[in-house]
């Protein structure tokens, strides 16, 4: 967004950067435990850390997407998301309060930084078929009005 100056004298205030986002996947997102030989349990795995900035003093909205890991022709799995501040001890399985196909939304309330790691909890099937699985989380964020 541009600003007219001219011999009015008049100024502008810059336009506030749009919110910014950056993710870095953690190893073991690639490399799921699935069980699936007899035996499953249970699975609370950090799949990435991510920084959202805004300079909006209103804040931001981040949100992340659920959904299933899937193979062509095998079972889903179902997985749940969450974040908790970035370092803190992982979450719980009573933290994942958002069913699977629904978006986790945080919402912060004033400019600045926030560092939060993902973490997805899943429960593979006891006789999970074997191969390769694929999934995707989804995020975005947008400057509160």
């Amino acid at each position: 967004m541009g600003c007219l100056m001219g011999l009015l004298g008049i100024g502008c205030q810059p336009a506030l950067a749009s919110p910014t986002l950056t993710t870095m996947p953690s190893s073991a997102a690639s490399n799921l435990p699935l069980d699936g030989e007899g035996s499953a349990s249970s699975r609370i795995i950090k799949v990435a850390t991510l920084e959202a900035d805004t300079e909006n003093t209103t804040g931001m909205t981040l949100t992340i997407s659920s959904g299933s890991i899937s193979k062509s022709g095998g079972s889903l799995i179902p997985f749940q998301v969450v974040t908790v501040t970035s370092g803190a001890a992982p979450p719980t399985s009573g933290t994942f309060t958002v069913p699977t196909g629904n978006n986790y939304a945080l919402i912060t309330n004033q400019s600045g930084l926030v560092k939060r790691d993902v973490y997805i909890y899943y429960t593979p099937g006891s006789l999970q078929d074997p191969g390769r699985y694929d999934g995707a989380i989804i995020l975005s964020i947008t400057d509160n009005p």
